[in-house]
């Protein structure tokens, strides 16, 4: 989680995720925030994603398009939304972890769509763990310091 908040905190948009998988980590990313359509960006766990296929990870594999990140837990500076949480359910990661949530962002840094991340795990019945709010503090900080760079 460290890492994630510390990618997150140097983000031109203050969000940042890793995938871990053996210890090792296999996909990391920020958010990227577009100044030529301002509403458009790239969520940092999707991003974090295509980093892990790049590195070979959760590729596309024979017989379909999902899974490919088993065994796999991503860590996110903040609540993923629910796009994002379906992407990491697709590609099969094991566990999420996040620090902030959906309603610290709206807070401090864009409106942001509250979802309840484990009902919507729960109505997928993908069995995907998650633990929240780990190192919320610190992940907060990087949200309510955004823009004072």
């Amino acid at each position: 989680m460290e890492v994630a908040i510390e990618i997150s905190a140097e983000a031109d948009y203050p969000y940042g995720a890793v995938i871990v998988k053996g210890g090792k980590i296999v996909g990391r990313s920020d958010a990227v925030y577009k100044e030529v359509m301002p509403e458009l960006y790239t969520h940092s766990e999707y991003r974090a994603v295509q980093d892990a296929i790049r590195q070979g990870y959760g590729g596309v594999r024979e017989g379909g398009l999902y899974g490919g990140l088993e065994g796999c837990t991503v860590y996110t500076s903040c609540q993923p939304c629910m796009i994002c949480v379906g992407v990491l359910l697709y590609k099969g990661v094991e566990r999420i972890v996040y620090a902030a949530t959906l309603s610290d962002s709206s807070d401090y840094v864009v409106q942001e769509i509250e979802t309840d991340t484990e009902e919507l795990i729960k109505m997928s019945h993908c069995g995907v763990r998650v633990e929240k709010e780990l190192m919320r503090s610190e992940a907060v900080e990087v949200l309510k310091n955004w823009g004072k760079k």
